[in-house]
């Protein structure tokens, strides 16, 4: 008996497959396009986009060094409103003239940031410019590059090896935490955002400059701008508005926990080394996630893979609301929960705007939804630091979180059977 005939990856490619057929299918696409897909991996592991797993460990070293209140720095995380009306217009430039110059350019200038962090003299105002340019810049290595890159890549495998690719960030979130905590204990804060830059500049660029120059996937496609849709066409479209508001409701919420991390879980009772060790574990849980969730796309139907992940979400930031001190174990479970929905979140909405409308406006559309992510970002981020501010505690933006998370599940299952897919 055959399987119900499906399309896997690239609307136009279906037909019948058993799970060996899958495998094969990605081991295969894997071994032509390895290069393309470990690039992807290093640039958004060692690129701007772990900053927001990484920044909660500057929150008490730059309150110590200036006196600023983690109000005050939490409120660097309003730069995400910055770069949310710029990313549309970075996708668009992404889907016109490739991937690999805007990295590359995007690269050099996140180095410089970095190094501008570094040089801080406790000047509130030079601290904000500085977090809306590693904002916007970043941009440039995030999945609005990465992902189609990949899609672009891979067809038949693109739920996993999308995934794989965007688990660089997942494994940097738990390998660096623990490094960048002890380097800034030793050194200070300014060498953790050398640190920052040395690893753009030594690992992620080089990479970038090498493989995704031999892809396939440059700008060949792009270039022929009369093909992308107009952004009229693209504002009419019910799902664009569906994918955006599912994504800015369930990326955010977790996104603003990580940034307030490890302050929360000490003002849960939590002490500040094993916090640091439990924001690496979020990194090892959310590359669970994403591996998982990546398999799962390619055979479910990924708006209700969205939806259980969402609810596993909501279920541990509860447990975190819970009253009182946080132990050992429920801090754990509520942190493998969480982890596991901010992977599931960062495969599944680049998987749903490849499978949903192809690649020719992937990153104009992925760029839509990172304005409606980063919008809800800056505001998240910001209630949890004056939360604590004003209540002493995280409590109750914990709880408005939660029901965040229930809600982008709820819209993702208003998406819709896949249409038949057009790159």
């Amino acid at each position: 008996m055959t399987e119900k005939a499906r399309d896997i990856g690239d609307g136009g490619q279906g037909g019948t497959r058993n799970e060996d057929h899958r495998w094969q299918d990605a081991i295969e696409e894997w071994r032509l396009n390895w290069r393309i897909g470990f690039a992807a991996f290093i640039t958004i592991g060692l690129s701007h986009g772990a900053y927001q797993a990484l920044s909660s460990l500057f929150v008490l070293p730059l309150q110590e060094a200036f006196g600023w209140s983690r109000g005050q720095i939490a409120f660097a995380h309003y730069s995400s409103l910055v770069v949310a009306f710029a990313a549309p217009f970075v996708g668009r430039a992404v889907d016109r003239f490739g991937a690999r110059r805007i990295m590359l350019c995007g690269m050099v200038l996140s180095i410089l940031t970095y190094l501008g962090l570094a040089s801080m003299n406790g000047a509130l105002a030079l601290f904000y410019m500085l977090s809306v340019l590693a904002g916007v810049i970043g941009l440039s290595a995030s999945g609005l590059t990465c992902s189609r890159v990949v899609s672009q890549s891979f067809v038949r495998s693109r739920g996993v090896s999308l995934a794989i690719a965007r688990s660089g960030l997942a494994l940097a979130s738990a390998a660096l935490p623990t490094i960048l905590f002890a380097i800034i204990a030793r050194f200070g804060w300014r060498a953790g955002y050398v640190t920052e830059a040395l690893l753009v500049l030594i690992i992620a660029l080089p990479v970038v400059w090498f493989w995704i120059g031999d892809s396939r996937t440059s700008a060949t496609t792009a270039r022929h701008d009369s093909d992308l849709p107009t952004w009229l066409h693209l504002l009419r479209e019910r799902r664009v508005w569906l994918l955006c508001l599912g994504a800015g409701l369930g990326y955010a919420p977790a996104t603003a926990i990580m940034t307030q991390l490890q302050p929360l879980l000490i003002s849960k009772g939590v002490e500040a080394d094993a916090a640091a060790a439990l924001v690496g574990m979020a990194g090892i849980a959310s590359f669970a996630g994403a591996i998982v969730t990546g398999s799962l796309v390619d055979r479910f139907w990924a708006p209700g893979i969205a939806f259980l992940f969402a609810c596993g979400s909501a279920a541990g930031t509860c447990l975190l609301a819970w009253h009182g001190a946080v132990d050992g174990p429920m801090a754990s479970l509520a942190i493998l929960l969480i982890g596991l929905g901010l992977g599931a979140e960062i495969d599944v909405v680049a998987y749903m705007v490849a499978r949903y409308f192809g690649i020719r406006s992937f990153s104009t559309i992925y760029g839509m939804t990172v304005f409606f992510i980063a919008f809800s970002s800056a505001v998240g981020a910001s209630m949890l630091g004056v939360a604590f501010d004003r209540y002493g505690n995280y409590d109750a933006a914990l709880l408005v979180i939660a029901a965040s998370f229930m809600a982008a599940g709820g819209v993702y299952l208003m998406m819709g059977r896949y249409p038949k897919q057009r790159d």
